[in-house]
């Protein structure tokens, strides 16, 4: 895997992280709820919700890419799709006030223990079926057949996990200290707007690569 894939992955990864979803939304709530000494707990449930995803994407496209090179590439035709999918949903999202989305976000209540918050913020990942999804339309994007399956997915996996767990980290802890200056509808449009185009020009550079 070049520099350059790796780099371009990065950036998916990055856009996917931060853009509002529930995870994040989770995330927030949690800061908010239990404040800064909390606050890294909800990132690292998610992390550990998206290892286990991650993996569980790897170890079925690993069969894939042995037995059927024409179903691998047929994958990247459909995970471009995808990824422009995103990108519309991510364009046309509603503005929302994320601090205010927070507070009024009905999930089933927390109960004060540490082990609760992380498993919560986990299952949160691992029943999210997008997930999966997502994850099994990005990773052919970047894998190079003729190299090590293991270690290219390996690096993948550890890419997304950190990732992950950093930008939820900054989104914790941001909610925690202050949370109604900054998170407002402006904050939210200006997101979406950026994330959907960024996804919009990373489809399309894959396919001008592929061909």
């Amino acid at each position: 895997m070049s520099v350059s894939s790796l780099g371009l992955f990065f950036i998916v990864v990055f856009i996917t992280c931060i853009t509002p979803g529930a995870g994040v939304l989770y995330t927030l709530k949690n800061a908010i709820n239990y404040g800064k000494a909390n606050a890294f707990l909800s990132p690292t449930g998610n992390a550990i919700g998206v290892l286990f995803m991650s993996t569980l994407a790897a170890s079925g496209l690993g069969t894939v890419i042995h037995e059927s090179p024409v179903m691998f590439y047929g994958l990247q035709i459909c995970g471009c799709m995808l990824l422009f999918w995103f990108g519309w949903k991510s364009w046309t999202a509603p503005a929302i006030s994320l601090s205010s989305s927070i507070k009024s976000f009905n999930l089933k209540e927390l109960k004060q223990e540490r082990i609760h918050i992380l498993t919560s913020a986990a299952l949160l990942q691992v029943t999210n079926p997008m997930c999966i999804v997502f994850l099994l339309s990005l990773f052919p994007q970047f894998i190079d057949p003729k190299g090590s399956y293991v270690q290219q997915v390996s690096l993948m996996i550890a890419m997304f996990v950190i990732t992950c767990w950093f930008v939820h980290i900054a989104y914790s802890y941001s909610a925690a200290a202050a949370a109604d200056r900054w998170m407002t509808k402006n904050f939210s449009l200006w997101l979406n707007k950026i994330s959907g185009f960024l996804f919009w020009l990373i489809s399309v550079s894959i396919l001008v690569k592929m061909f």
